[in-house]
């Protein structure tokens, strides 16, 4: 299994903590598993749960330490066989805490989905601590029928404690391609110094916003991007002063969220997904019970 990064090869472990994660989910005798694994440092993910049958497992991504430290690098790959699905999640909140050095706080996510296979990635939000330089960087590469759903949420500094994000910077990007072709990427970068933070066409002073892209066959995505009026008018409240959207791009519907509280928008996401989940793998919502916790 030889699709990880391997940057981390180059870096000074006295100046870095590393910890990397690889897992193979297969299909075998009508159900998902945990194939090859292999891990370093920090990274772990639980046992495989089966709450909506042997089909689809659901797996928790664990990072005890419970956030990024300045020079900490992480990175995590997943590889779902022809016919898998997986749901996979966080325990708890991301954090990517202050920074005093010159040395980025890093993760790399790699996913590759086989033809006909589901992965839903689905992680809890990523708190972006006053101070911090962030780096979060995901690929996804899909091939044949295979379809990701996955989102993923930011919050700058902790503005229900007023701890605002006046210092910093945050850098995102994320690439998802379908047989070697692009089909969705998006880079961004936020600094705590320039005016994109209150800019209308940028965060509009908004501390959280999030993405939540589905990527599937034509056919999915017509039924997904679909929103009736009653569905729409419940997002609308549940989104409340936050502003949302729902687009298609050719191979990608993408919703967006900008608001005040990453609580809000794990709801718009979570309800939205509730509700395009049928087409997509033909389940109704089966939230992780962590959620809840």
């Amino acid at each position: 299994m030889n699709y990880a990064e391997t940057s981390q090869d180059s870096l000074d472990p006295s100046l870095h903590w590393l910890a990397n994660y690889q897992a193979e989910l297969v299909y075998l005798d009508q159900k998902t598993r945990l194939g090859k694994t292999r891990h370093f440092g920090p990274l772990r993910v639980q046992r495989p749960f089966y709450p909506e049958g042997h089909q689809c497992a659901h797996l928790y991504l664990l990072h005890p330490p419970g956030g990024l430290v300045a020079g900490d690098y992480l990175t995590i790959s997943l590889l779902l066989d022809d016919g898998a699905q997986a749901l996979v999640t966080t325990p708890s909140a991301g954090k990517i805490y202050n920074n005093i050095t010159e040395l980025n706080q890093t993760q790399k996510v790699r996913l590759c989905i086989k033809d006909q296979a589901v992965l839903e990635w689905m992680p809890q939000e990523t708190i972006v601590f006053d101070g911090a330089k962030g780096e979060l960087i995901t690929q996804v590469d899909i091939s044949g029928s295979g379809i990701f759903v996955g989102w993923d949420i930011v919050c700058l500094g902790r503005p229900s404690s007023e701890d605002w994000f006046a210092k910093g910077r945050i850098e995102q990007s994320l690439l998802i391609r379908r047989d070697a072709k692009p089909v969705f990427i998006e880079r961004n970068r936020i600094d705590a110094a320039q005016d994109i933070m209150q800019l209308k066409a940028g965060l509009a002073g908004e501390p959280v916003f999030g993405c939540f892209v589905i990527s599937a066959e034509e056919d999915i995505l017509n039924r997904v991007v679909q929103l009736n009026e009653q569905d729409f008018e419940l997002l609308q409240e549940l989104a409340g002063t936050g502003l949302f959207a729902v687009t298609q791009k050719p191979g990608a519907v993408v919703v967006r969220y900008l608001g005040a509280c990453a609580e809000t928008a794990k709801k718009v996401f979570t309800h939205y997904w509730a509700l395009v989940r049928p087409h997509v793998n033909q389940r109704g919502a089966c939230p992780p019970r962590i959620w809840n916790t």
